[in-house]
């Protein structure tokens, strides 16, 4: 399906089902954000090996984005995750996380601009032209790093987003025909300050863009920060098919200003056992991974081990309440 074409398409090619049987899961789905845990990426592995988690997402290695390495030291990343008997879930890049020309962005989104800069220390006015170059590259960086999906967004969020619907699509649409050829799948993350941030907006781009390689990494926070109840409401609008990677953070409201917070998984509000429980009876098995997106005292690490504490006995909770009597 060219660009012209699917504008209007609700068909297309069909999308791969998971696995007829429901699913559970367990300790094996766990992952995490290795910068999140530390900048250095050695800690951060040892930290999964303490903790038996097997599996990673990649997105900024020693302070620079992963996917903007060269080859030299990816092949180094590789060796070390080797070492460790750990594999890469997802790479995650900034695809798509920029201004589309002429369009008026959000206050939100504009904060965000500036903000990205220290990340990502291309102007966001050279960016979009840049878009595809950086898709190949975080493409061949996939290859090295051994993972076939990589994140994208949907660029910075529109005032006028009806206005701009079709390019927006039409800019996804084009990162998904590069990325058939290559095999890679494409998850794209509902961002609140890009234009799919709730689960409505990212199942409806879905619906219209239906290739086997565009999916979504659903973070359930991100799409509270909208209004959106997750779950149940947002959840069921997904098509479970196409839930292909998650972040897990909490969140809850400061007592003293009302305002949302991040705080450690299983401190906050977010229904995780509720919505892990669906995700396995919907025959979900990517990862669960990890975003802690605060710190304890300055430290990121700390915050990230109880996060992680969190995550787990969540986790564990379902092995409890599904095992047999004298299993």
């Amino acid at each position: 399906m060219r660009r012209r074409q699917f504008l209007g398409a609700l068909g297309g090619a069909a999308v791969q089902p998971f696995p007829a049987a429901a699913a559970r899961l367990t300790r094996a789905n766990v992952c995490f954000i290795t910068d999140e845990v530390d900048r250095d990426l050695r800690p951060a592995l040892e930290f999964a090996s303490e903790l038996g988690i097997r599996q990673v997402e990649l997105r900024s290695v020693d302070g620079q984005y992963c996917f903007r390495h060269d080859q030299r030291k990816l092949r180094e990343v590789r060796a070390l995750l080797r070492k460790h008997g750990i594999r890469v879930a997802l790479l995650s890049t900034p695809a798509l996380k920029c201004t589309l020309p002429g369009s008026e962005l959000t206050p939100q989104a504009r904060r965000e601009v500036q903000a990205a800069q220290s990340t990502f220390p291309v102007p966001d006015e050279r960016q979009f032209p840049q878009q595809m170059d950086f898709l190949r590259q975080a493409m061949a960086a996939a290859g090295i790093l051994e993972t076939d999906r990589l994140r994208i967004f949907s660029y910075w969020r529109v005032e006028d987003r009806e206005k701009e619907r079709g390019r927006i699509l039409e800019g996804i649409q084009r990162a998904v025909e590069a990325a058939e050829k290559e095999k890679i799948r494409l998850c794209i993350e509902n961002e609140q300050t890009c234009n799919l941030a709730s689960c409505a907006e990212t199942a409806e781009a879905l619906e219209r863009i239906r290739s086997p390689y565009l999916g979504m990494v659903w973070d359930v926070v991100n799409g509270a920060a909208t209004g959106e109840n997750p779950y149940p409401e947002g959840f069921d609008r997904l098509d479970k098919k196409r839930i292909w990677h998650m972040h897990i953070k909490d969140d809850r409201l400061d007592p003293q200003t009302g305002r949302r917070q991040i705080c450690a998984v299983g401190d906050g509000r977010t229904r995780y056992r509720e919505i892990f429980t669906a995700l396995g009876q919907a025959g979900y098995t990517g990862a669960v991974s990890m975003e802690t997106h605060f710190s304890i005292n300055g430290s990121k690490a700390a915050a990230s081990r109880r996060s992680m504490e969190g995550l787990l006995r969540a986790i564990d909770q379902l092995s409890a309440s599904t095992a047999t009597p004298g299993s």
